[in-house]
């Protein structure tokens, strides 16, 4: 895999992968960073995951921190249960914990995620179809900006899958 975009390097996805595999993380990458890694042209300034709100993932996300050069989360806003983590990679890692827009739950979206490799390491990767929902339940101007994009790489996936038969 090269580069998947001026914003994230495959050597932040690889560094990213690697902390979360050191910090035993389980996390699934979402939002555009998903998208990019489903094959979508899109590019985005930080990384999104989800995991599970927990005591011991919330310990992890702390190791998760340290490895990547960052401090302890941030909260975004008292309003979400997302959090902020700047760090040594190339972009901020932003945390979403259990659910995302679209009603979408870690188990929803794990049960349809799918191992992407990166250099020697592998990411959890949300299905394109799910980052799609969730951004149209969303609905911000940002995310309807990207949706053509994701629904036209959505069908083109689509139409090659079903005619190599897999």
């Amino acid at each position: 895999m090269g580069a998947t975009s001026s914003d994230i390097s495959e050597k932040t996805l690889v560094a990213l992968a690697k902390a979360l595999r050191v910090a035993r993380l389980e996390a699934i990458v979402i939002g555009n960073s998903a998208s990019m890694l489903n094959g979508a042209p899109v590019t985005t300034q930080d990384i999104d995951l989800l995991i599970r709100d927990t005591t011991l993932n919330r310990r992890k996300l702390v190791r998760f921190a340290e490895a990547i050069g960052g401090a302890a989360p941030m909260p975004v806003s008292e309003l979400r249960k997302v959090e902020w983590i700047e760090g040594r990679l190339a972009v901020p890692v932003e945390i979403h914990y259990d659910r995302i827009s679209g009603g979408l739950t870690f188990s929803s979206i794990r049960s349809r995620a799918r191992l992407v490799a990166v250099g020697d390491e592998k990411l959890a990767v949300a299905a394109l179809a799910d980052v799609i929902r969730s951004k149209e339940a969303a609905n911000r101007p940002k995310d309807r900006a990207v949706l053509p994009i994701l629904r036209d790489t959505l069908a083109v996936k689509k139409r090659l899958e079903s005619r190599d038969g897999t």
